[in-house]
């Protein structure tokens, strides 16, 4: 039994030698020695089972570092290959950048810049909270500075259809919420009482087979049957929240005293032309105090939209623009140094041009993954950041950032000017800290070379 299975073993291995070093492996270990082994351990000769299982171990470890060689993992197109798979990937798996592509297009509504999401909260820590029913009925009534204000909550519930029941978000709104965004159904109307709602574009399309007859029909939502009345436009979004349906809001819960903040809505509102925001601030403030309805050491925040649902995309942005431009000039920089030691435009440009591409894949893909899953995007109710998902997308961002660089910076010394390969410090001859391209193209003295700083990292060709 041994025998066949080291017969077997050994086949394995001859199959996994690439096809260049194939014979030379076939010498060594399926030539005549490994006949005579295999035929002393068939006919029971003795300790001829524990040479026959040495040499198949040998011819394993043989096969396995002539397949998986540190010279085809250093290969340049293996290093390119990765990062664009990584990307693809992501794309697969985010439905085409679902998130990046929420944040980067235009808002749809009417003069976007006049609507603001309103917010109260101590000046500390960035809180953002919402209103009670009572405190937006004043905005609404003696507010100078705004044309309309809107109350919404949005929460998770589920639409029953005919492939079972699915997990839909849901969002409440008070009459004038449309209106102040200045955006309407695509096609249908508006809502038209408590037992309606309209539907996003992405909803309609995926759960209600995008077939306008479906307008005017029942459908069960959060336990409710509710008629369909429109769909919102395909470009229609609101903050960072994939919502599905909009239904009229119900009236406000009834709390404890001491539970206030259960009560709470976001808010949104429409400047009118010429007003600041400070000034919508102030005047809100004024309002809820003489309205007795302030409470101690709060205030109250007019944000723009467009800065909420921008922000995020704009910092990462910047971040990444920040992280190129270093990786640029430190090309730019040994580009330079380079052509000073005499090597030519072409061999120079084709190193350092590798380097920028290599680093900047692994990049582009960790802002990706950060912004599809990390949840860096996705804000409350009030346009604040989410606890724990803003801070820890952050860290994990930066700490990607810096690991790449150090990477990228410690690999690319490393690879022969030429072929682009990993190249590997000689086992016969040279210094320690000298490395040669495996294929005999040059070799190149690293930092820890005892040659010391002037000829440390400069590539010297062979003829």
């Amino acid at each position: 039994m041994l025998p066949l299975v080291c017969r077997g073993l050994v086949w394995t291995a001859e199959k996994l030698v690439p096809a260049s070093a194939r014979d030379e492996w076939r010498e060594e270990y399926s030539g005549q020695l490994w006949q005579w082994t295999l035929e002393a351990a068939i006919a029971g000769t003795g300790d001829s089972r524990f040479a026959l299982k040495a040499h198949t171990r040998r011819a394993m470890r043989s096969a396995l570092r002539a397949r998986f060689c540190a010279e085809q993992f250093g290969a340049p197109a293996l290093c390119l290959g990765a990062g664009v798979a990584v990307i693809l990937l992501l794309a697969v798996f985010s439905g085409g950048f679902r998130v990046l592509r929420h944040v980067t297009r235009a808002l749809s509504y009417r003069d976007p810049q006049q609507v603001v999401v309103l917010a109260q909260g101590p000046p500390f820590f960035g809180i953002r909270l919402g209103f009670r029913d009572r405190e937006a009925e004043v905005f609404r009534a003696h507010a100078k500075s705004l044309e309309g204000v809107a109350t919404y909550m949005w929460s998770a519930t589920v639409f029953q259809s005919e492939r079972g029941y699915r997990e839909v978000v849901a969002a409440e709104t008070s009459p004038q919420f449309f209106n102040v965004l200045g955006v309407g159904p695509s096609f249908g109307s508006g809502l038209e009482g408590p037992d309606t709602f309209l539907a996003s574009y992405d909803f309609w399309k995926s759960h209600l087979g995008a077939s306008r007859a479906a307008v005017g029909e029942r459908f069960e939502i959060g336990g409710r049957s509710l008629r369909l009345t429109g769909v919102m436009p395909r470009s229609f979004s609101f903050l960072s929240e994939p919502i599905a349906v909009w239904t009229a809001a119900s009236a406000e819960p009834l709390v404890d005293r001491r539970r206030w903040q259960l009560a709470l809505r976001g808010a949104v509102a429409r400047l009118r032309p010429g007003v600041s925001q400070d000034a919508a601030e102030k005047e809100l403030r004024q309002l809820l105090v003489d309205a007795h309805l302030a409470r101690p050491n709060f205030y109250v925040r007019a944000t723009p939209i467009a800065d909420l649902v921008y922000r995020p995309a704009r910092s990462y942005a910047l971040d990444l623009l920040l992280s190129s431009s270093l990786i640029l000039l430190w090309a730019g920089f040994n580009i330079f140094r380079d052509r000073k030691y005499g090597i030519s435009w072409r061999m120079t440009g084709r190193f350092w041009g590798f380097f920028v591409v290599k680093t900047m894949l692994p990049l582009i893909a960790l802002f990706l993954f950060v912004f599809e899953f990390g949840g860096v995007t996705q804000l409350g109710a009030t346009g604040g950041v989410r606890p724990g998902s803003g801070p820890l997308g952050t860290w994990f961002f930066y700490s990607g950032i810096v690991m790449i660089l150090i990477w990228a910076l410690r690999d690319q010394p490393g690879r022969c000017r030429v072929c682009l390969r990993h190249m590997r410090q000689p086992l016969r001859i040279g210094v320690p800290g000298q490395v040669m391209c495996p294929r005999g193209h040059g070799s190149v003295y690293t930092t820890a070379s005892v040659l010391g700083a002037d000829l440390s990292d400069r590539w010297m060709g062979f003829p």
